[in-house]
């Protein structure tokens, strides 16, 4: 009896370890709320140091957090996102690691381990309207509320190059990211995602929509602005110095000045505003293929629509085919000036977005470079 006793504690303490979910990362940064929703259907507010376990549903409130995997991957998503990891297997010395995350809603930034530990043919990435393929090492995601999903490619942060590539697919198709700062919109499932736009951005911009508690040197600025303040004396006071009229006037002009200073960009959802901006261009691109329509000749037979030679009224685009120099310019000055040179027989598409108006220019068949100019009064 005693042996057969024995036996079974043996047995059950074998299995605790096996049959226990361990945890496969934690929150490293958090700010605000978030919540964890378990395979079994507990609830787990989030916090630093809370450990993360597979098929975990994450999601956030208002607040931010970054989860670090086992393999160093990091995982940062903004407010109102929500994630699921689906599979999760590491093992540092094992050949069948892989990761399986679902990016359901909001933005979140992918930055796979330093150390490669996890294959990257082993990661799944899957967003409502597209699968993403790793084979870059640092990437944003974002999903709106249609499902609508925008990539962008970031650069290694050493070198400042292309981090790799990113594949976007769906049932529509495969389109590939390899540049740095490379982005594409998917919207639909069925639809194969947007030619690839170069974003005129830089790292700076993406760490701050992610950043969780601001930089050491930002706190010493305001520790040293509020000594100052409080070393206000009434005897530094000078009446035959103080002008109220002058006073008010300036504070009046201080509060209609706006400068970079005043601008708080981790309130403002640059990506999803990118996103809106590249389904607008999209629908325009489509629409003037269809329609065939050409809008003048050009020397050396360059195909141009969307605008025609020389000084177009309506476009107030200045466009001069250079045969010698083998280039396009395309020389705009109304409210600020646009200059764009590209070469002869390249196969662009330019959007528009200047003074409220928008437009659209395709030189060949539009389909090897994209160009965003948005210019805002």
């Amino acid at each position: 009896m005693l042996l057969r006793l024995l036996k079974k504690i043996l047995a059950i303490s074998v299995c605790l370890p096996l049959c226990t979910y361990a945890d496969i990362g934690s929150i490293t940064e958090h700010k605000g709320s978030g919540q964890l929703i378990r395979e079994a259907g507990d609830v787990v507010t989030t916090d630093l140091d809370v450990g993360i376990l597979s098929y975990d549903d994450v999601s956030t409130a208002n607040g931010r957090l970054k989860i670090t995997f086992d393999d160093t991957t990091n995982l940062s998503l903004t407010e109102h996102s929500k994630i699921t990891i689906d599979e999760f297997v590491f093992d540092p010395n094992g050949s069948d690691n892989k990761m399986s995350i679902t990016f359901a809603m909001g933005t979140a930034r992918f930055a796979t381990g330093a150390l490669g530990l996890m294959p990257k043919e082993s990661i799944r990435i899957q967003t409502p309207t597209a699968t993403i393929g790793i084979r870059g090492t640092d990437f944003t995601t974002t999903v709106d509320e249609l499902g609508r999903s925008l990539v962008i490619l970031l650069p290694d942060e050493r070198t400042g190059q292309s981090s790799g590539e990113i594949t976007v697919s769906n049932a529509g198709g495969v389109v590939v990211l390899s540049e740095a700062y490379q982005a594409t919109m998917v919207s639909t499932m069925e639809t194969v995602a947007t030619p690839p736009v170069t974003l005129n951005i830089d790292l700076n911009l993406i760490d701050n929509m992610f950043i969780v508690t601001p930089p050491p040197a930002i706190k010493v600025a305001q520790a040293e602005q509020a000594e100052t303040k409080t070393e206000t004396n009434v005897l530094d006071f000078d009446a035959l110095e103080f002008n109220e009229l002058d006073q008010d006037a300036q504070r009046d002009k201080k509060e209609l000045e706006f400068t970079e200073l005043d601008m708080d960009l981790l309130s403002v959802d640059f990506l999803q505003d990118v996103l809106d901006v590249m389904e607008r261009i999209q629908i325009r691109i489509t629409k003037a293929k269809a329609s065939g329509k050409g809008s003048g000749t050009f020397p050396g037979g360059v195909k141009i629509v969307g605008t025609s030679p020389g000084l177009d009224k309506v476009t107030q685009f200045n466009t001069i085919v250079d045969e010698g120099e083998g280039t396009i310019w395309f020389y705009r000055e109304v409210n600020g000036v646009v200059s764009l040179r590209i070469p002869i027989y390249a196969a662009a598409t330019i959007a528009t977005e200047l003074d409220d108006i928008e437009g659209l220019i395709i030189v060949g068949d539009g389909e090897a470079i994209n160009i965003i100019i948005r210019q805002v009064n």
